[in-house]
């Protein structure tokens, strides 16, 4: 059997491979900060009528970002000793119900078949900022898989469904400020199965994402706001994987990339609609369940002891050029997640 193209284990290939990724870096970090120049300049008119304010905002917003006030760890936000301590932790409870059911090959019969399965999860979040807008984050997953017959389905779960995802970095909310966060969804193990080459974790098949978040000029606003209380925020972002799977050529190839612009419109107070759309600078690199862009809507309050209600689709969505992948793309590809939220 001839070896698949694409991927070699030998020093040169592996060599070449590193250059040619550098190199693309390089070339994808210059196009980030042309799109973000080119940004800034389309809106050069809008920022240069604004009020004195808004400049100020946008350059502290700027040069605050990163910031490591080491001062403040010495002080004591409660009298509490006990409060001190766990200070800094938040986290919240979750359910998700998909809206159609996830297929699977049947068992017990001689003839190819396809049953279906409704994936509900539920999920543990555990946050803490230690200093400023530093954090570190992890998300524990349990799966409620039932049959069409209703009868509990423990083998159903996939090789990427993850009993733990993990998330860290800088991520400030204030508009103008960049972020820098790693982030990690693969199939992520408590206890892994060495027989089917299961590990904790593959931290090189995460993520680093370098983001810069705006406020969309007050004249574009206008056009959309029904309520004093919405607004329209958004932000652009460089996305990097060191490593990943390809389907094409079933192996692991390096340095996928991407650019995503995200923009968010509240409606009222918290009730909003979102969408993120993606840009990959090398088409080859984006695989069947990499969507042209995400969108969601619902209602979201993240004060702490509040429930909120969402609906969100994150599957291969396409735009209507693009051929989408077979049972991808569709509204009932998205899932309805209840949320609650606490903070110490």
């Amino acid at each position: 059997m001839s070896r698949k193209r694409g991927y070699s284990a030998t020093p040169e290939r592996e060599q070449k491979l590193i250059e040619s990724g550098r190199i693309n870096l390089h070339r994808v970090i210059l196009i980030f900060l042309l799109a973000m120049e080119s940004f800034l300049f389309c809106f050069s008119d809008a920022f240069a009528g604004a009020e004195e304010e808004t400049v100020n905002e946008i350059m502290k917003g700027i040069s605050s970002s990163f910031s490591l006030p080491l001062r403040d760890l010495l002080k004591k936000e409660h009298p509490s000793e006990l409060k001190n301590i766990f200070s800094g932790f938040s986290g919240g409870f979750a359910f998700s119900y998909p809206l159609k059911d996830t297929l699977r090959e049947k068992r017990g019969t001689n003839e190819q078949s396809k049953e279906g399965f409704r994936k509900c999860i539920v999920s543990a979040t555990l946050k803490y900022n230690p200093i400023s807008y530093w954090y570190i984050s992890a998300t524990f997953y349990g799966y409620l898989d039932f049959d069409s017959e209703n009868i509990r389905c423990p083998d159903c779960r996939a090789s990427w469904d993850p009993d733990f995802s993990y998330t860290f970095g800088y991520d400030d909310w204030h508009p103008y400020t960049f972020s820098l966060v790693y982030s990690n969804y693969g199939g992520n193990r408590i206890k892994p199965d060495r027989d089917k080459e299961e590990t904790i974790t593959k931290f090189k098949e995460g993520t680093y994402s370098l983001g810069w978040k705006f406020v969309v000029p007050r004249f574009i606003e206008e056009i959309f706001i029904i309520h004093p209380t919405g607004g329209i925020g958004g932000s652009i972002a460089y996305n990097l994987t060191p490593k990943y799977m390809d389907i094409a050529t079933l192996s692991m190839q390096t340095w996928k990339q991407s650019i995503s612009l995200g923009l968010k419109y509240v409606i009222y107070k918290w009730w909003y609609a979102n969408i993120t759309l993606y840009y990959y600078p090398q088409p080859t690199q984006k695989q069947p369940w990499d969507p042209d862009y995400t969108y969601g809507f619902g209602y979201f309050d993240w004060h702490p002891g509040t429930i909120s209600v969402q609906y969100n689709n994150y599957s291969g969505n396409r735009y209507p050029w693009h051929r989408k992948s077979p049972d991808t793309g569709s509204f009932k590809d998205g899932a309805i997640t209840i949320s609650w939220s606490w903070m110490w």
